[in-house]
């Protein structure tokens, strides 16, 4: 089910975000080398940071392909460097209801440098704009502080705590 294709440019202050390609799977694999909040995204037994970023790389080509968003490629603007990813996912049956939520992962290098703000800020933004729904969320690890905050600064308020795949969450939203 198309629910929605990114209009281009997107951009914020010191990044522009596009579509995920192949070609970003050998740079992606940074995110799971010394990553010590893999379980956050669901990682609780990594294979090698090489299989882990086809499996995440292929995931978002089919998020594209079934839904027409998912998460896009977060890239510096001086150096044309991967650092991240953010987007927008279709979350179906969640709590009874279907969501759509803002996701986002920062390699490692890059954490503590503001950037997941920017990500998420840039994405509801985006949301907004383009009217997809009247609220927006973020589901969260009740273990990962960082990424609450982030969606603290993304004017998102905690609601419940659930169990989201067999871990305790957060769900996070925003009315619109």
């Amino acid at each position: 089910m198309l629910v929605h294709e990114y209009e281009f440019p997107i951009e914020s202050e010191r990044l522009y975000y596009r579509p995920i390609v192949k070609e970003d799977t050998k740079p992606w694999e940074a995110f799971f080398i010394g990553n010590d909040q893999l379980h956050f995204v669901g990682i609780s037994n990594p294979k090698s940071p090489a299989e882990e970023a086809v499996i995440w790389i292929d995931r978002q080509m089919k998020r594209y392909e079934e839904t027409g968003i998912g998460m896009l490629a977060a890239i510096e603007k001086k150096t044309g460097t991967l650092m991240g990813n953010v987007g927008i996912i279709l979350r179906e049956k969640v709590l009874g209801e279907d969501f759509f939520e803002i996701g986002y992962g920062v390699i490692p290098s890059y954490w503590n440098k503001g950037y997941a703000s920017e990500m998420a800020i840039r994405l509801r933004e985006y949301f907004e704009a383009q009217k997809l729904d009247e609220r927006v969320v973020s589901i969260i690890s009740i273990e990962n502080i960082g990424s609450q905050r982030v969606a603290e600064k993304n004017g998102m308020k905690r609601t419940v705590a659930f169990d989201f795949h067999g871990s305790e969450a957060y769900l996070y939203r925003k009315d619109l």
